[in-house]
């Protein structure tokens, strides 16, 4: 199963899929940066700085997507991706994810973080959250995490 997780700039996107990265391994497949624990592959770079996970990832990444699914779908395994680099009906119709979306606007966790992103930027990925049709709608971080972990420890 694949997961995406979406939302404003700032809801908490990050901070799940850090909370799944507990006793996990980095590894690197062409563009693709993740780690795996025995049961998840929890997508991106997390490297503690100001943008990390998708981020941190190449803009071109989805070239190499296919790679990265053929290698979830050996695995076996629950992968979770998140973020402005698979929010595009590319990823979407290619690995069929179901999609969570984290609810609110993301202005406090924006500001906790520092965050300098322009009111374009935010503004551009909100107008992309709503266009995407998400499985479910979760209102925090916290509510979204309890989802994955149910799913990931099956």
């Amino acid at each position: 199963m694949i997961i995406l997780i979406i939302g404003e700039c700032g809801v908490g996107k990050t901070w799940v899929m850090k909370n799944l990265l507990k006793e996990s391994k980095g590894f690197k497949l062409g563009m693709f940066y993740f780690n795996e624990t025995q049961k998840k592959i929890i997508i991106g770079k997390y490297d503690n700085t100001t943008f990390e996970g998708s981020d941190k990832l190449s803009m071109s990444v989805m070239q190499q997507l296919n790679n990265m699914l053929n290698y979830i779908n050996k695995k076996n395994k629950l992968a979770v991706f998140e973020g402005d680099r698979f929010m595009n009906k590319n990823f979407i119709n290619k690995a069929k994810p179901y999609i969570i979306k984290i609810k609110g606007d993301g202005a406090g966790g924006r500001l906790q973080r520092g965050s300098k992103q322009t009111d374009r930027q935010i503004k551009s990925i909100k107008t992309r959250v709503n266009n995407i049709k998400a499985n479910i709608e979760v209102n925090n971080s916290n509510e979204c995490l309890k989802i994955i972990n149910t799913y990931g420890n099956n």
